[in-house]
């Protein structure tokens, strides 16, 4: 069963020609409708692109942006843009401050490519619930984007002229305004710790299960969406964060070096409630857990990379290494 269970996760977060769980979550909240967006010629947008998708797939999209008059100011890997509360907030405070007013969310897959065109709502969760949007979609890129243009110029007047040639794909942002440490904070041992919950039934009792047997320090489950202003207003000093993305993607946005990064990563596991070293490749789709300060925003990673493919093994390790680490029974 546990080996049937590791097939059908592996599967799950596969990259290949897959949504990650935040892109399928994002979709659900959009509704579709048969005509372009009015203001689509006329305020700047972002491409939310899949990391299967080539480069030159990339280049052909934002040539025939330029000629339509999409201002796509930027390219992001959208498995990376959602990979946690901390990322989404950075990316979305980001976007707010370049004036973004839609999202384009560019998909390949088995059947061909898709674009959906959606505004952008300022906040972290990117669009509201029942959002309005418009999709397109063809086997042919050419072909889609073709058809792009000719609504485009069909229905809006072309206000943007100064596009950029080639795609914007070099824009680093930093998740994280305070230090990051790879060892344990000493202050969830001495005060109340937020962990937020995961917002849907099933999980949000596992979580609860787990951590009153598991995690014997002061602590309590809030809202995911609660703000850690407010949070620190309660009393609490620490929150239990984790990053959702491939192996090497999540190892960057914590801050390690991944100049020398392999195929494979080896994660610190528990089997049995003893440490083994677990080798994932470097390309999977893992759960990293870390603590993080409140009031300075100094991440605590851990003495060790202790990732694995689902949120229960990945938060069993951290807490495990946590509780050996801190000398706690």
């Amino acid at each position: 069963m546990r080996y049937f269970y590791f097939l059908f996760a592996l599967l799950l977060v596969s990259p290949a020609f897959a949504q990650s769980l935040e892109e399928k979550e994002l979709l659900a909240r959009l509704t579709y409708a048969s005509s372009i967006p009015a203001e689509l010629l006329s305020t700047r947008s972002v491409v939310l692109f899949q990391s299967s998708i080539p480069q030159k797939d990339l280049d052909e999209c934002q040539s025939f942006f330029q000629q339509t008059g999409i201002d796509a100011v930027a390219y992001f890997d959208i498995h990376r843009m959602l990979a946690g509360h901390d990322v989404r907030k950075a990316y979305a405070s980001y976007l707010t401050n370049r004036g973004i007013k839609f999202l384009i969310l560019f998909q390949k897959d088995e059947k061909g490519y898709r674009l959906i065109f959606c505004s952008f709502n300022g906040k972290k969760d990117l669009v509201d619930a029942n959002s309005v949007a418009w999709k397109q979609e063809n086997v042919s890129l050419n072909e889609l984007l073709r058809t792009v243009y000719r609504f485009a110029v069909s229905n809006l007047k072309k206000q943007n002229f100064l596009i950029n040639d080639l795609p914007e794909m070099d824009i680093t942002i930093n998740p994280f305004t305070g230090r990051m440490n790879e060892t344990f904070s000493v202050e969830v041992k001495s005060f109340k710790t937020a962990i937020p919950k995961f917002g849907n039934a099933s999980d949000d009792a596992e979580l609860e299960a787990y951590l009153k047997a598991n995690f014997p320090l002061k602590y309590e489950l809030v809202e995911p969406d609660a703000t850690e202003e407010s949070l620190y207003s309660k009393g609490f000093r620490s929150i239990l964060r984790f990053v959702h993305a491939r192996g090497k993607v999540a190892k960057e946005i914590l801050g390690y070096d991944v100049t020398q990064v392999a195929r494979s990563l080896p994660s610190a596991v528990f089997v049995n409630d003893e440490i083994q070293i677990k080798t994932i490749p470097s390309d999977q789709v893992i759960y990293k857990f870390y603590f993080k300060n409140i009031e300075y925003g100094n991440v605590f990673l851990g003495n060790k990379w202790d990732a694995d493919l689902s949120w229960q093994d990945a938060l069993r390790n951290h807490i495990q290494a946590y509780k050996i680490n801190q000398k706690i029974n």
